[in-house]
């Protein structure tokens, strides 16, 4: 069953690939229901370590769940629930959006900075090892 999750997951685009083929293979054979759903409404695949390490800056996390908690209107009320610069946080926003995990609705005026896709949690995964070996296999 699909849920309001941004699944963020590390070097695991061939895996994602993977099973989305089969999902749609299943799809085009008429099967229906959660065999074919996704488990997350977004899956965000990061291929480098720096993307990690710029989404799990403290100052980041405490943007992203203050956005899931307050649903600021605007950056400003963003900026005013963590309590910060409003051009640190205009700053960091604008990381996060790089980065995919925030986007902003546009407002008249204002930008009201969400999670992807209007999501309301975030799954994030880290496989390792990163690159299977002969005897371990594929990881699922």
């Amino acid at each position: 069953m699909t849920t309001n999750t941004l699944k963020i997951t590390f070097k695991q685009r061939d895996d994602h690939r993977v099973a989305a083929q089969k999902r749609l293979e299943r799809a085009e054979a008429g099967e229906t229901g959660d065999a074919i759903e996704q488990d997350a409404r977004f899956v965000l695949n990061f291929e480098e370590y720096s993307d990690i390490d710029q989404l799990m800056r403290e100052r980041n996390l405490k943007l992203i769940e203050a956005i899931v908690e307050h649903e600021p209107d605007s950056i400003q009320a963003a900026a005013a629930a963590v309590d910060r610069d409003y051009r640190e946080v205009h700053r960091n926003l604008q990381e996060l959006e790089s980065l995919g995990v925030i986007e902003f609705e546009d407002d008249g005026q204002r930008k009201r900075p969400q999670l992807r896709g209007g999501a309301e949690n975030i799954d994030f995964s880290i496989q390792f090892p990163l690159q299977p070996t002969a005897d371990t296999g594929a990881s699922a």
